[in-house]
């Protein structure tokens, strides 16, 4: 980290956009480096330093394909419908699997980074952090059609971003509850994981160095009755014409239960299979 007690950091992507500021807790000691350390010996020092916090983080996301999605449905909702094929929504494919159009989140726990020997370079996205997550918003989003509520969920979480030269690695670990004011949405437990891994120097088309997964699978906090899950593989392919460029292409299912709803939200209907289809360039 640098000398600053405070540094800022940002990312754009198709899905999830950030702009994020870290205070370092601690300014004593060094953020530690964590170049030379293993992916599991990583993970280990994380853990056995969750109760030894040196950072705060203070973060404001946006969705910006599920606000399209949104936008999609309430003003030209002749060209959504007409959007259906086979029963398949297609605006609904792509922008499906994200809970609110935009949230801010707080984090207070340990972070690591990776620092580059080679440069002078900041440390950007190259950190990984331990510890415990609040996030509030005032809008949840049920089959593309925002609804007011405001909730709070509460995690905690494992989550790191690597890029090196050749080779992005990103992953995120969490379990957490969520409580919302709207009581036409269920309260909930859920259990999450996300993997991504890129390597530009291997075959674009190398699906154990070149891919992602997403998993979430989600309960009433109430009756513990499965309320949803979420399963997405994507194949990440390196562009040859860009360093630093790749597209994704994300296939996965949605199951929603009549569960996670309550009030006029079950009374209109659940749509409860449905297909993602997430395309997603990265630079």
């Amino acid at each position: 980290m640098s000398e600053d007690l405070v540094e800022y950091d940002y990312e754009l992507d198709a899905y999830y956009s950030n702009v994020s500021a870290f205070i370092d807790l601690d300014t004593a000691n060094e953020i530690t480096d964590a170049s030379e350390l293993s992916e599991a010996e990583l993970y280990t020092r994380l853990v056995l330093n969750t109760l030894n916090p040196n950072i705060f983080l203070l973060e404001a996301a946006v969705h910006p394909m599920p606000i399209v999605g949104i936008y999609s449905r309430k003003n030209y909702e002749e060209s959504y419908n007409s959007s259906t094929i086979n029963d398949l929504n297609l605006v609904r494919a792509v922008t499906a699997g994200f809970a609110e159009p935009y949230s801010l989140s707080l984090f207070f726990g340990r972070m690591m980074v990776f620092k580059n020997k080679k440069s002078d370079e900041r440390v950007g996205k190259n950190r990984a952090y331990i510890g415990y997550l609040l996030t509030i918003g005032d809008n949840s989003i049920k089959e593309n059609v925002a609804h007011a509520n405001r909730f709070m969920t509460f995690e905690f979480k494992l989550k790191g971003t690597r890029e090196q030269k050749d080779r992005d690695l990103d992953w995120s670990f969490r379990v957490g509850a969520k409580m919302n004011e709207n009581r036409n949405f269920v309260d909930t437990f859920y259990i999450g994981a996300r993997r991504s891994s890129i390597d530009y120097k291997k075959s674009a088309f190398s699906f154990l160095y070149n891919s992602a997964f997403t998993a979430l699978v989600e309960v009433s906090s109430n009756t513990f009755k499965f309320t949803n899950s979420e399963f997405v593989i994507e194949k990440k392919f390196p562009l040859s014409w860009s360093e630093k460029m790749s597209f994704g292409l994300g296939l996965g299912y949605l199951y929603t239960s009549n569960e996670k709803y309550n009030g006029i939200l079950r009374d209109e209907g659940v749509e409860n299979h449905q297909l993602i289809f997430r395309p997603n360039l990265k630079f």
